[in-house]
């Protein structure tokens, strides 16, 4: 059906459907990386977006009034405290943004191509933009949870590539 064997069948690698379909998904993510990394680069983080949603964050908690005391309350100061930190550092996460998804595209296109070391340029880039949240946003529960569900999409496909390296030469 999807036979890889060139050199015993005399024709030319095929790439298998769910590869082909990964692949895909990834180009997708990998451009929207790009186009992220350039919005973040390009904004520098906008002070005056980041004090007017503090400004309702704060009257949300008002309103709120004994639960924003709670656990609640905790976590809006920690998505706060995140977005801050993301406004401080929005360039170099935009930087970083960029070159992962860049590495990510090339490890995806080396894929396509049935090349087995776009899949460890491709792990290397999943790593790195697990890491990169956490170095620049910090270890709040908050930072935490996002790199966490990120984590699970990233070894998802991690899997599904790995399912695939017997295709790749």
């Amino acid at each position: 059906m999807n036979d890889t064997n060139s050199a015993a069948t005399g024709a030319p690698a095929t790439r298998p459907t769910l590869l082909t379909v990964i692949c895909i998904l990834s180009f997708i993510a990998g451009a929207w990386g790009v186009i992220g990394g350039i919005i973040n680069l390009t904004s520098g983080g906008d002070q005056q977006a980041l004090v007017e949603a503090q400004q309702r964050m704060e009257e949300a908690k008002a309103q709120m009034g004994d639960q924003a005391n709670g656990m609640m309350g905790g976590m809006m100061d920690s998505a706060m405290e995140i977005a801050q930190k993301a406004a401080e550092n929005a360039k170099p996460i935009g930087i970083s943004n960029i070159v992962l998804s860049l590495i990510s595209l090339l490890g995806v296109w080396r894929m396509w191509n049935l090349r087995k070391s776009g899949f460890w340029l491709y792990v290397l880039a999943a790593i790195g933009g697990l890491l990169v949240p956490l170095v620049f946003l910090g270890g709040s529960m908050m930072a935490l949870f996002s790199v966490g569900f990120a984590g699970l999409i990233s070894i998802l496909f991690i899997i599904l590539y790995a399912v695939n390296l017997k295709y790749m030469h």
